[in-house]
């Protein structure tokens, strides 16, 4: 009788990519379809998070080969999985029941805030992982990937700001920096490869 293997660890990049590469796409067909129903436009957003399963997958199996060294990071990526359903589930109820126009309540308060809320807890995940983290070398490259990525959305973020103030670009919603934040994420996964010819626990 065979034995049973564990499952290889796949590559963790290609999925992060294209999931980014869909969210662009999806936001570009939202605007070009003309979707105004807040409902469908955050239903269709959400199709691109598919992509982000087999990537979890991946990491998972990844952190597994590791044994006692890879316990950090299936900490973290189940943060990560319980904040991200905190944050689509939330999201999705609060497009749902509020509607544009509606008056202030306990309840569409409480629905607006989760989702923030949610983001916020990504932030923190992330420094439970430096924390937890071991390794000094697997320490050192999540520092440099959030410090590249928090000067992009930072850097993005003044000078939107600026250009919006002097009324040269339409308004955008807050929410998008976090949002470049984790686009910057994926930017210094790349930078620490072209450094140090390793992304990581995203190698």
């Amino acid at each position: 009788m065979a034995n049973s293997e564990t499952r290889p660890a796949g590559r963790i990049w290609p999925w992060f990519i294209a999931f980014l590469v869909a969210m662009l796409a999806m936001g570009v067909v939202i605007d070009m379809a003309d979707i105004q129903n807040r409902l469908h436009a955050t239903a269709l957003m959400l199709v691109p998070i598919l992509l982000l399963v087999p990537m979890v997958r991946n990491a998972m199996a990844r952190a597994a080969s590791r044994g006692e060294a890879g316990n950090a990071q299936r900490a973290y990526l189940a943060r990560m999985a319980v904040v991200s359903l905190a944050y689509l589930g939330s999201l999705f109820l609060a497009e749902h029941i509020i509607e544009d126009g509606d008056a202030m309540t306990p309840l569409t308060l409480a629905l607006a805030l989760v989702p923030g809320i949610a983001v916020a807890g990504y932030f923190w995940a992330i420094g439970r992982y430096l924390v937890e983290l071991k390794d000094e070398f697997l320490k050192m490259l999540m520092v440099r990937q959030t410090l590249i990525a928090t000067a992009i959305a930072f850097s993005l973020a003044s000078i939107y700001g600026f250009l919006e103030n002097f009324e040269f670009v339409p308004h955008l919603d807050a929410y998008w920096w976090p949002i470049s934040f984790f686009f910057g994420l994926g930017v210094g996964a790349i930078a620490n490869y072209f450094r140090y010819g390793t992304t990581g626990d995203c190698a």
